[in-house]
């Protein structure tokens, strides 16, 4: 590795692969959890249930995708191990450039994983019953379990897409910075 940035792309490789691979183990955990819970009626709200058991499915599709796609690029850049000699990438990105870039690709990330799992265990909480009115309240205008949830399904769609944005723009400025030796630019 010639330049600081590269030790900064390396850690942020390897946090993303751990990052998904706890999520994966957390989320089977959880799942378990839940399933016992299921199985054994321990006084659990079944709502409850079935939105905790969404919400780790979705980090668990959010793990293995975090893993897999960051894991791809520590093996495919010889980042496991001993380099070979001829093996060589190069950034024109600077320190404190690549830390942004890649702090803002891990931030988009997590806004993602995080509003995913929102997004999917709102359906859980989907009921068409209205609530009942308050005593106090003569202007009470009803609203049914349906609309809250659309609202926050909406808004947890929009977290995802800004995420989602935030890592596409990030990671590809990194990935448009690297040359290979001799000054061609990666194809990565």
């Amino acid at each position: 590795m010639k330049n600081k940035a590269e030790i900064v792309r390396s850690v942020y490789l390897y946090l993303v692969a751990l990052t998904g691979i706890l999520m994966v183990v957390f989320s089977i955990i959880s799942i378990s959890n839940s399933l016992l819970n299921f199985f054994f009626r321990e006084g659990e709200d079944l709502s409850w249930l079935l939105n905790s058991t969404l919400r780790s499915v979705a980090f668990l599709i959010s793990g293995i995708f975090f893993f897999a796609f960051h894991w791809g690029f520590i093996v495919k850049e010889k980042r496991i191990g001993k380099r070979p000699e001829n093996f060589e990438l190069e950034t024109k990105m600077n320190l404190f450039e690549s830390i942004f870039f890649y702090a803002l690709s891990y931030a988009g990330l997590m806004i993602f994983a995080f509003s995913f799992s929102g997004f999917l265990s709102n359906f859980a909480y989907v009921q068409y019953l209205e609530k009942t009115v308050p005593e106090n309240m003569t202007n009470y205008v009803p609203q049914t379990q349906l609309t809250v949830n659309i609202k926050y399904i909406i808004q947890n769609l929009i977290a995802m897409i800004i995420g989602a944005v935030l890592w596409v723009i990030s990671f590809t400025h990194t990935q448009k910075s690297y040359t290979k030796e001799g000054g061609e630019e990666s194809k990565q």
